[in-house]
């Protein structure tokens, strides 16, 4: 059969079916409209010459936009079966991907539109983000999403194992594997052929400060994406992380540089890894002590590779294996660099929940002292009370004097000034009850203010203390950091070794 003739139906589909068809949406008039045009649609014969021809431009159709599909095609109809692209989820599931791999395919096919160097792809995250979302609603798994959405993106940009794949910064970024260039005897390959000089001037230019607070933010999610302690092996992290820091550092430099300077780039990326690469290592160790930390297999499987031996890998091959030695030359076995870590954690465990004990002791002891001042309120406008109570029963008295003093001219009269003195000394005896009252609560407030005191000085020794225990962890602390950095510096060293 002519290659020719089906390359001419796949053309003629690409025109009257709409972009990226999902293939379970190739109706009866599609079909019909293919026929048609091929102008086989009244004569059986004509249509039995292209049949296969028919049936084959349709199957490659689909698969340019990475559907496989089963056709059988009669003149009358046909029969389509879709191969899902994960056979164990739903057609939902599968028309989310086929959704996901038309937006890659639409990026692919401009992507100079998201090349700012002629190896790199960098996809912003509001192109990148609908990828994500279209996952999200079928499945709410970001952790599966970054898989399928990888697995996907590979596919379509047709990557190799050399090159590397990012989902950092909100971005999808692929840089291509390029080989290492040639320069001629004499030249400084260290930095892409750069000078020294000129990428010192560069570097001082553009990180007055240094470079590290621009690279630490990111530098877990680099780690956690590309050399995960939690399932990389020794001999996959030792290809591969220069590659990936070269290409961390290179994504940053892009954009924080000028574009006239993107012609140095290979070499200030060379430069700038240079300059952060005990600082980048350092951190590297420490996040692999982290998964010690938490006893992962595979990091712990990960530092039992390193001893000082030589072993014949499956190829034949002699590789040179290292031990951990720190600066003092002792050499950290599984087990010490386990202990210390375990160490690590238990005191870091015990210095955390101090911390949140002596929080909530400070928090018990302002709110004691609170309720100290509250009482000796209580008390100050008690005694302000009494006060003016006992001038009340001085006036009172006075008054009770005064009509004593009076005489009546007539019984009514003087049977109306006993009366108001029964009635003032009545009164004078329910003031004397209020003052007794009052006096009794001032006692009460006094006793409150003497507990709280107390209660206080509990609290403020209970604080001490607790800050004590504290400063105890802290000192316990600090022996164990001594080794820890040790530890991470050693492990720092080995790490690199290649």
């Amino acid at each position: 059969m002519n290659p020719r003739i089906i390359s001419d139906i796949v053309s003629l589909l690409d025109e009257i079916i709409p972009r990226h068809l999902y293939a379970l949406d190739f109706s009866t008039e599609h079909y019909k409209s293919l026929l048609s045009c091929l102008m086989v649609n009244t004569n059986e014969t004509l249509f039995d010459d292209k049949k296969s021809a028919i049936r084959k431009a349709i199957i490659k159709h689909f698969s340019k936009s990475y559907q496989e599909i089963e056709l059988q095609v009669t003149f009358a109809s046909f029969a389509l079966k879709k191969k899902y692209i994960d056979p164990k989820k739903s057609e939902e599931y599968d028309r989310m991907l086929h959704k996901n791999n038309s937006i890659l395919i639409d990026i692919y096919e401009r992507k100079s539109d998201f090349s700012p160097l002629p190896y790199l792809v960098s996809i912003p995250e509001k192109t990148r983000r609908p990828i994500f979302e279209n996952f999200l609603t079928v499945e709410n798994n970001l952790d599966n999403a970054r898989q399928t959405i990888r697995r996907q993106t590979e596919l379509i940009f047709d990557l190799d194992v050399k090159d590397i794949l990012f989902f950092i910064r909100g971005r999808i970024t692929i840089r291509h594997y390029t080989p290492p260039q040639k320069f001629p005897d004499g030249v400084d390959k260290r930095f892409g052929g750069e000078s020294v000089e000129d990428m010192e001037a560069m570097y001082n230019a553009y990180f007055p400060e240094g470079a590290w607070e621009h690279v630490e933010p990111f530098l877990g999610e680099v780690l956690e994406e590309k050399l995960n302690f939690g399932v990389i092996d020794n001999q996959t992290f030792t290809r591969t992380f220069i590659p990936v820091f070269r290409s961390m550092i290179e994504i940053l430099l892009l954009e924080i540089i000028q574009i006239e300077d993107r012609a140095k780039i290979e070499g200030f990326t060379g430069y700038v890894l240079r300059q952060l690469f005990h600082d980048i290592f350092i951190y590297t160790a420490k996040n692999l002590l982290q998964f010690i930390e938490n006893r992962d297999k595979n990091a712990e499987m990960f530092i039992k590779y390193f001893s000082d031996e030589v072993i014949i890998d499956t190829n034949g091959n002699k590789i040179k294996k290292y031990a951990i030695v720190d600066t003092k030359q002792q050499k950290w076995n599984f087990s010490a660099i386990l202990s210390i870590m375990m160490q690590y954690k238990q005191v870091k465990q015990k210095i955390l929940t101090q911390k949140e004990t002596i929080k909530i002791s400070e928090k018990e002891l302002i709110q004691c002292q609170n309720e100290l001042v509250e009482e000796k309120k209580s008390k100050d406008a008690t005694t302000d009370s009494l006060a003016d109570l006992q001038e009340t029963i001085s006036e009172n008295e006075a008054a009770i004097e005064r009509v004593k003093l009076k005489t009546g001219e007539t019984p009514e009269e003087e049977l109306s000034l006993k009366s108001q003195v029964n009635r003032l000394n009545y009164h004078q005896i329910e003031l004397f009850d209020m003052k007794k009252k009052i006096t009794t609560q001032i006692e009460v407030i006094k006793n409150k203010i003497a507990n709280k005191i107390s209660e206080l000085t509990r609290r403020q020794r209970k604080l001490d203390n607790e800050k004590k225990t504290l400063q105890s962890y802290m000192e316990q602390m600090a022996t164990i950091l001594e080794n820890y950095e040790m530890v991470s510096e050693a492990l720092a060293t080995v790490l690199t070794k290649r």
